[in-house]
This record gives C-alpha cells, sequence and structure tokens, in this order.
C-alpha cells in the first residue's frame, strides 16, 4: 500500500514537472500543495486512524471494566469488585445491582466523614433542585407531620392553599382520594406538588369539626420567599433573610430598594438567625449591595489555592447596620455577617454562629442522580476562618429557647396522664407567655388547669387537654411574644440608636 501511494505520488510529480508553462506560476505552487496534502491525508487514513479515545478530553477518567482473572487493579479496587462479584452470585436471595452500587456510593461517602457530602437519587435531586430553585408547583403549603398526621404548618400568602381556605391545624387526610395517614412527608408531598394549572383533591380534618371538608386546589407555580422587610419606626428599617436561594438576592434588592425609598435614613437591621444558608453567589450578591468597596470573601480551593476572590464596589453607607446572628446562623449567612463585621460595616449582635465554611458543589451521575461534595472553604476578608469556629458577635445576647424553637413544635394532642419532653416544652412555652406552673415533663393537674385558663384567655373550649387548636392559639400568642421578648432585637436597637458607640467602634475593632 505504502509503495503504490509513493508511485502514485511520483507520477503526479512528472506531470507537473512537464508543465513547463506554470514553472515560476503561482499555480505550478499551488498544485505542489495540493499534492502534498492529499498524500499525506492518505498515509494518516491507513497508518495513523484517528480513534474515538483520542477525541476525549485529558481530564476525563478511564472507563473500569472488571473482567475476572484478566484486569491489574490496585488490591483495594479488586477487593470492590471480588465483593460485588461474589455478592450478585452467591448470596441467597438476589439482589439488583443499582442497590448494590448505590450501597457503595453511600459507603463512600460515609468514609469521608463529612456531613456536607451527600448522595441524591433521582427523586431527592429534584427535590434538592427545586429548594435552591426556590419554586415548585404546589398548592403552597409547608407541612410537618404529627402522629401519623400531616399538618398544615403554614400557608403561604396568596397562594392556591390559602384562596382556597386551608389553614395552620388542619389535618390533610387525603389528596386525590390517596390516604396519607401515616404515610409520610415525602408521599405527601409528591401527591400535593405538581405541573401548575392542574387540580388537586384535598380532603382535611380540621380542628373543632367532625365532618371533613373537601377543597379543590390547582397548583400553581409556587415562589418561595426568603425575604422580608419593615419599618421598625421612622426611617429605621429591618430586613429579614430566611435562606439564600436563586431568588434571595433579587428578593433583597427589591425590599432594600423599597426600604430605601420609604425613608431609610436611620439605620438598617439585618436579621441572619436561625439562616441556614444556601447559595453562595446570592450572598456576594448581597453583599455587593452593603459592604463598602473592597473584598466581601475568598474562596480556597485542596491545595491552599485561591479559586475566587469577590469584591463589593459599593459605597460605606450613610447610617449604621446592625446584624442579627445566632447558634443557626450557618455557611452563606456567616459569610455575609463575617463581610460586614471585617470591613466595619455592621456590628453583630447575638450568638456564635454554627461555623461552617465550606463551599458545596453538585456533581451529577448516570442515572438522573448527583453527589454534594465539599470543594472550597471561604475566608472573611481578614483571614477568618470561620469553619468549626464560627463568628463572634460584637454583642452577645443569649435569647430563651422557647421563644427559638416554638414554632417546629406539634406534638399532637397532649391529656393528663401524660410525660416527656414535649410536655416540658409545653410547660416552658405556658410560662414564657405568663402563666405560673413548674416544668416537671408531667401533664398534671396543674398542667390541665393552666391550659385550661389559656383556652379561656384564647375564647376555646375549657377542656384542660392541649389539641390542634389549642396549639394554633398557642403559636400565636408566642409570635407576639417572640417580638416581644427578643432580647437580641432590643439590643440591636439599643445600638443602633447609640451614635458615641459607632464613633469609638469605627475602625477600631
Amino acid at each position: 500500500m505504502l509503495l503504490l501511494m509513493l508511485q502514485w505520488c511520483l507520477d503526479k510529480w512528472e506531470l507537473i514537472s512537464e508543465m513547463k508553462i506554470l514553472k515560476g506560476n503561482r499555480y505550478f505552487w499551488l498544485a505542489i500543495f495540493l499534492i502534498v496534502l492529499v498524500g499525506t491525508n492518505l498515509l494518516n487514513h491507513f497508518f495513523w486512524p484517528v480513534r474515538a479515545d483520542d477525541q476525549v478530553a485529558d481530564e476525563t477518567l478511564p472507563v473500569i471494566k472488571y473482567e475476572p482473572g484478566k484486569n491489574t487493579f490496585d488490591p483495594e479496587l479488586i477487593i470492590f469488585w471480588e465483593a460485588l462479584d461474589s455478592l450478585t452470585k452467591n448470596y441467597i436471595y438476589p439482589l439488583e445491582i443499582e442497590q448494590l452500587i448505590e450501597g457503595a456510593v453511600q459507603g463512600m461517602i460515609h468514609s469521608v466523614d463529612d456531613p456536607q457530602v451527600r448522595y441524591y437519587d433521582k427523586k431527592r435531586l429534584d427535590d434538592f433542585l427545586a429548594e435552591t430553585r426556590g419554586t415548585y408547583g404546589g398548592i403552597g403549603v409547608r407541612i410537618i407531620e404529627a402522629n401519623g398526621y400531616i399538618t398544615v404548618f403554614e400557608t403561604f400568602r396568596d397562594s392556591p392553599a390559602e384562596r382556597g381556605g386551608m389553614t395552620p391545624g388542619d389535618r390533610i387526610v387525603k389528596a386525590d382520594g390517596n390516604d396519607l395517614v401515616g404515610q409520610g412527608i415525602d408521599r405527601a408531598v409528591e401527591l400535593l406538588r405538581g405541573p401548575s394549572n392542574t387540580p388537586v383533591e384535598v380532603t382535611i380534618k380540621r380542628p373543632g369539626s367532625d365532618e371533613p371538608i373537601i377543597i379543590t386546589v390547582y397548583r400553581e407555580e409556587i415562589v418561595v420567599t426568603t425575604v422580608f422587610s419593615e419599618m421598625l419606626e421612622d426611617g429605621l428599617g429591618y430586613i429579614k433573610v430566611g435562606s439564600f436561594d436563586s431568588n434571595t438576592a433579587r428578593e433583597f434588592a427589591y425590599e432594600f430598594r423599597h426600604l430605601s425609598e420609604h425613608g431609610l435614613r436611620k439605620g438598617l437591621i439585618l436579621d441572619l438567625r436561625n439562616n441556614p444558608g444556601g447559595l453562595v453567589e446570592q450572598a456576594v450578591r448581597i453583599g455587593e449591595q452593603l459592604v463598602p468597596e473592597g473584598e466581601i470573601v475568598r474562596l480556597i480551593g485542596r491545595n491552599d489555592e485561591v479559586r475566587s476572590i469577590y469584591h463589593s464596589s459599593a459605597a460605606k453607607k450613610p447610617y449604621p447596620i446592625v446584624v442579627l446572628i445566632n447558634e443557626e446562623s450557618a455557611s452563606a449567612a456567616e459569610l455575609l455577617a463575617g463581610a460586614l463585621q471585617d470591613r466595619d460595616a455592621a456590628l453583630l449582635v447575638g450568638k456564635t454562629t454554627y461555623g461552617k465554611a465550606s463551599v458545596q458543589q453538585l456533581e451529577y451521575l448516570s442515572g438522573g442522580t448527583a453527589m454534594l461534595l465539599t470543594v472550597a472553604k471561604y475566608f472573611t476578608p481578614s483571614g477568618h476562618d470561620i469553619d468549626k469556629n464560627g463568628i463572634i458577635p460584637d454583642f452577645e445576647v443569649d435569647m430563651p429557647e422557647v421563644l427559638r424553637y416554638y414554632r417546629y413544635f406539634h406534638p399532637g394532642r397532649l391529656e393528663p396522664g401524660n410525660y416527656g419532653p414535649d410536655v416540658e416544652i409545653l410547660q416552658l412555652m405556658l410560662q414564657q407567655i405568663g402563666f405560673s406552673l413548674e416544668a416537671t415533663g408531667y401533664y398534671d393537674d396543674q398542667t390541665s388547669h393552666t391550659i385550661s385558663l389559656f383556652q379561656g384567655t384564647a375564647e376555646l373550649e375549657r377542656s384542660g387537654e392541649f389539641d390542634d387548636l389549642t396549639w394554633i392559639s398557642l403559636r400565636e400568642a408566642l409570635d407576639l411574644a417572640s417580638r416581644e421578648q427578643d432580647l437580641q432585637l432590643i439590643k440591636a436597637l439599643e445600638v443602633i440608636k447609640d451614635p458615641d458607640l459607632w464613633v469609638e467602634i469605627e475602625g477600631n475593632r
């Protein structure tokens, strides 16, 4: 074959040599170029063919295929394949290969000993992505499970659920005829969520009503609101950020602009308490609005290399800023609080934060699954490593535990004779709103009497038993108490109104 191609090239050369008229002409050299081009392509085609493997990016890992007796992997890897082979061939009961592989992946993740590294199967991945997007198709309720019942914890403002008449405390017993009692939260979410403009028939048992209520609501695209704002008094604004999803920075910009247009001039309180974090870029975008010109945060990779440095170009605000933090402020919330503290843009009030300064990245796997991997850590502008240390507030102020967690308390029915932590928490809640009783954990006569007194103030039947109607009224009372008795917010107001304090601390932290 090679001789034939060489002979072809020589023949063409002789032909061109005989064309004297072309010598010295540009066509002569064009012909030479074409012969060389065709000849080299023929050589490549027959002797150095391009394989599919040659087109794979350099960073792509090799495909591992186990063939007993042929592979020469590292001993550790051979053990994995031998175990997989033995289980599938010799175990007494048939096994699904997908189940074994998923178990192996879960085992690898567990061995990393990093609670932030997680594996998501297809369903969990869909739920996770819906959470980070901040939108989903549904009816607009937050639900909890108590004593086997799916109970409405909260209805979102102007949602299909609210417009349909659903209220906190309603028990959703059926969805589209499917029984939900004892079926768990995941099953309820599966049936209540769905594409927009599709109906779902919900059967409800309402506290105080014997007959079930059937409501048909049409699902909508629900946008989860993570930012809330209000004017606490003339010129003094308050913004609460609950988490950081893909809509948070846009919501914050809207609320911040709204406060500014309505006279924000005396100060701003930014509440990041109980904020578990979320998307780092969303916290950075808020930082770009509040942190004075300069660094916001830097991300450090596995070999201590600087992966990214984020900056702000904003002017320093002409009014003081106080940030509220507590033990549940984590991740992106710590990033934002730390930047404001380091850059002398705000004072921090509350408790030392959670201490999570790692950045996770979603790595997609086959079959619609994924892993959430820790890929970097972030440091505040002063180089403070928050991870496992947290951010220490400028003013440490505690908060009654009852007022921190009361919204998550829903034990179901409690009555005389019951005993346990739920009863003790109930007794502490009654103390918090002004009733006098001892927190023993026993639902004794004193507790029954106190519940009866509370039911009277709430215009409920004085049964002395803690039921769903009593739970709703108690939660409303604690909503009011949490604002009136919020020692951290009270301290923030004191700090923001003390001009001497700001002059003293400015630049001398």
